[in-house]
């Protein structure tokens, strides 16, 4: 007998949002671990303009509260992140494709997003940080290391191995 069997692939929007409520039980040491361990791998000043892109439920942003940080996250993690009401953190509910913005950010943050975004977008998502990211700023990206995405090739100053991604240090 043969079965057929209807394999969808859920986006990763729509897992985000059914995990929201339970992301930081499932995934805040980790997060920390790699976030403490990105931090301590370059400076970070008080009057820098950071950007996270996918912020979840503001892990990030916790830890850089004082700082004024844009996190943009498309699922509604982004209403998690909102309720924490951080001071000096802008929230923006949209997929970094859609996110048009004409200053740079002295430090951008993409940690363990990249492996979520369609193969097809990954180039131009890419080209957007370094866009994004100011002159003598600093890119970190993180990818789970079972996604197999390497960026190497485009010369970072540091990159390594962290809890389960392989992370990327750029300067520009």
């Amino acid at each position: 007998m043969h079965i057929l069997q209807n394999h969808t692939k859920m986006d990763s929007i729509t897992y985000y949002n059914s995990i929201g409520q339970s992301y930081e039980s499932l995934y805040l040491r980790e997060q920390e671990n790699k976030i403490r361990f990105i931090l301590s791998r370059i400076k970070v000043n008080g009057n820098d303009k950071i950007l996270d892109v996918g912020a979840g439920t503001g892990i990030l942003e916790s830890m850089l509260h004082e700082n004024n940080v844009t996190a943009i996250e498309p699922s509604d993690m982004a209403d998690i992140l909102v309720k924490k009401g951080f001071k000096n953190v802008s929230i923006i509910k949209k997929k970094i494709q859609d996110f048009a913005y004409d200053k740079k950010f002295d430090i951008v943050f993409c940690i363990t997003v990249l492996q979520d975004i369609e193969e097809i977008d990954r180039k131009s998502v890419i080209k957007k940080l370094f866009d994004l990211t100011a002159k003598n700023g600093h890119l970190v990206v993180s990818v789970l290391k079972s996604s197999n995405i390497d960026l190497s090739s485009l010369n970072p100053i540091e990159s390594g191995y962290i809890e389960n991604d392989r992370y990327f240090i750029f300067f520009n």
